[in-house]
């Protein structure tokens, strides 16, 4: 594999972020009976628009303190939307574009209300632009020296953003470099593993960036690294085949990725990597499957068998545990987990989209929507998941999903068997 191998998981960043538009445009407006007591366990607030008259929005990130944001459109034009937060007091609140253009996305946001996101600097749509912004400085645009394509991937609860931008400082075609910025710091490159590329994939409350870079050449494979301040880039390795990625860590340092198992398979499977195991596979033999998230002990992430995907959560003390899907469903993916092991995600037809809330104890639950349509999340923080949410006339609004007052008891247990 090549330095393409990253460039085609950026390119897959930018298509599903811009995708979400679209996905939540087709969705069903089909439901499923509910239990009573779990219907109420999540209540959905619908989110509404920047301007009264705006077709649509999508939340994309919720800090831990419910502060919501994401994209919304302003009028009647699809191909116009703003940036947004959202607090309870505050509602949908308007924060532009970049320079002279007319899309702009805020995708993250950390618990001090420091967000970040993407947007085109002019109507071409040619190249994304990173940008963070806090109270203190306002939209500051993220990019390497000399860089024209620039994403954000994760933010952690200090406000630091991790990411990926092109340079102009390499010798070689502008490639893409991992990268750290921080209120004190500002942008950094975090450089690569000896190849032309890198792009970082999360960031733990203590600094720990993981992602995955290329290896010098003559290989050329990318490897799932771990970056520290102390010690630079670290190449993780492998299970045995020739390419990995990281792709999420909690904050005891513990990463989760995907790797080849054999040099000779297509077969991939998730991993978890400590200090003091390495790198281990927690995948099943026969199936493909790929760590995303880790909070606290557990692991979140897909696996696909016969052409059928599934979400999966993973602990030490159970191990592997297939999601499902909802009723009537063909597949599943997962968005986030909190530290009791509650997981959101969506689960999906051939032709729609339902969100959903899964526990070890409840099983796989329908999140209700404000409208009794169907639904997308997209993002979960503690006990908030955010998305979108469909009326009978497919209008789609960004969605924030809390528990509702009565299941706080609830709340406090530990749903791996943990007090």
């Amino acid at each position: 594999m090549t330095d393409n191998s990253v460039l085609q998981a950026r390119a897959r960043f930018w298509k599903v972020a811009g995708a979400v538009i679209a996905a939540v445009v087709v969705l069903s407006t089909t439901g499923t009976h509910l239990d009573a007591r779990h219907e109420a366990s999540f209540v959905a607030t619908n989110l509404g628009t920047i301007h009264d008259n705006g077709i649509f929005s999508v939340a994309f990130a919720v800090s831990a303190n419910g502060v919501v944001v994401g994209r919304s459109a302003i009028d009647g034009n699809q191909d116009v939307f703003h940036a947004f937060v959202w607090t309870a007091d505050t509602r949908m609140v308007d924060l532009g574009t970049l320079q002279m253009g007319t899309q702009n996305t805020a995708s993250l946001i950390g618990d001090n209300r420091v967000i970040a996101g993407f947007g085109f600097l002019d109507e071409k749509n040619d190249a994304a632009h990173a940008f963070v912004r806090t109270h203190a400085t306002g939209v500051v645009e993220l990019a390497l020296t000399g860089g024209s394509h620039s994403g954000p991937s994760a933010i952690n609860a200090k406000g630091d953003v991790v990411g990926f931008s092109d340079s102009m400082t390499d010798s070689r075609t502008n490639p893409a470099h991992a990268f750290l910025w921080t209120a004190r710091d500002g942008i950094q490159d975090l450089g690569t593993l000896g190849g032309a590329t890198s792009e970082a994939h999360a960031i733990s409350d203590d600094g720990v960036v993981v992602g995955l870079s290329v290896t010098a050449p003559p290989d050329n494979f990318p490897h799932a690294f771990r970056w520290t301040r102390h010690e630079g880039m670290v190449d993780l390795g492998t299970l045995g085949g020739l390419n990995s990625t990281a792709n999420g860590v909690n904050n005891d340092g513990v990463i989760v990725g995907t790797s080849d198992i054999d040099p000779t398979s297509v077969e991939q499977h998730a991993f978890v990597w400590t200090r003091r195991t390495g790198m281990f596979d927690i995948g099943k033999d026969g199936f493909t499957s790929f760590g995303e998230q880790i909070n606290g002990r557990f692991v979140i992430g897909h696996f696909t068998s016969n052409n059928t995907t599934h979400g999966f959560v993973w602990t030490e003390k159970r191990g592997f545990v297939d999601i499902g899907t909802l009723p009537g469903d063909v597949g599943s993916l997962v968005v986030g987990v909190n530290d009791r092991g509650v997981v959101a995600g969506n689960s999906f037809s051939e032709s729609s989209s339902r969100a959903f809330v899964w526990s070890r104890s409840s099983g796989i639950v329908q999140l209700e929507t404000p409208a009794g349509g169907s639904s997308q999340a997209n993002a979960m923080n503690g006990d908030f998941i955010v998305g979108s949410s469909c009326d009978a006339h497919l209008t789609c609004h960004a969605t924030l999903w809390k528990p509702s007052p009565h299941s706080r008891k609830d709340r406090d247990r530990d749903d791996d068997g943990h007090d």
